[in-house]
């Protein structure tokens, strides 16, 4: 069996507003320069909206960082909000149960009116009463078969939201190529069987390999989305934009 590697592509982002492919490491030089971008804001500091801060945020896998997105909330939103917007574009199968972490604070929703444990608030705390530049924290979802985030605070400009939802995605990366371990070509399914039996490297397989890999645990081999929930419990790709 051949060892499946990844796609330098996979290092590779799309910017929401120009649509034009860039590498991950230079994509914050990008959006600061994005004429797409500019455009967009003078369109909305010309609406109705409310001028607050707002912060652009990055959210990156807790592994290795391959699955990224560029976001920008407003202070008037909150952790709630932001958790929704996980779910929908990354994470969400089974409404399971997540946390932001922020210092020593954790944000969590209620348990039958009350926090499970230790120093907790709510997530519907407001994002301007918890964010800052420079700020890093983390997100999980599903604690028996998490999916582990990281979240930068990358800068804080005052404005008009792009958007009158809570969030604004502005870049994010291209689905990691992988090659299929049986045969080498691109990879459209993974085998969380071999993955928790092996560990890394994860089994990636071809459509063709996929249906005759041998391994019947957890429904056998899983289709491959752009997220990090992939393979995951009952993980089946994102929810229909808009979120």
């Amino acid at each position: 069996m051949a060892r499946a590697h990844a796609s330098k592509s996979g290092a590779k982002g799309v910017c929401a507003f120009c649509e034009q492919e860039v590498a991950a490491s230079a994509m914050l030089k990008h959006l600061t320069s994005c004429a797409a971008r500019q455009a967009a804001i003078e369109k909305a500091e010309a609406s109705k909206r409310k001028t607050q801060p707002l912060y652009h945020i990055v959210v990156r896998d807790a592994v290795d960082g391959r699955y990224w997105l560029h976001l920008e909330t407003p202070a008037s939103a909150t952790l709630q909000d932001l958790d929704a917007y996980l779910r929908a574009i990354w994470v969400d199968c089974c409404g399971h149960m997540s946390h932001f972490v922020f210092g020593s604070t954790r944000y969590q929703e209620l348990i039958d009116g009350f926090f499970a444990i230790g120093d907790q608030k709510s997530l519907t705390t407001r994002l301007g009463d918890v964010l800052r530049p420079g700020l890093k924290g983390k997100y999980e979802y599903d604690f028996g078969s998490p999916t582990e985030l990281k979240i930068e605070v990358i800068a804080e400009r005052t404005g008009k939201p792009l958007s009158a939802k809570p969030v604004t995605l502005m870049a994010r990366n291209q689905l990691p190529a992988f090659a299929c371990v049986e045969c080498g070509e691109p990879a459209t399914h993974i085998c969380m069987q071999c993955y928790y039996e092996r560990g890394e490297p994860a089994c990636y397989l071809c459509a063709a390999h996929a249906k005759t890999h041998g391994c019947t645990l957890y429904g056998g081999p899983r289709l491959r989305y752009n997220s990090p929930r992939t393979g995951r419990c009952k993980y089946n790709g994102p929810a229909r934009p808009p979120y």
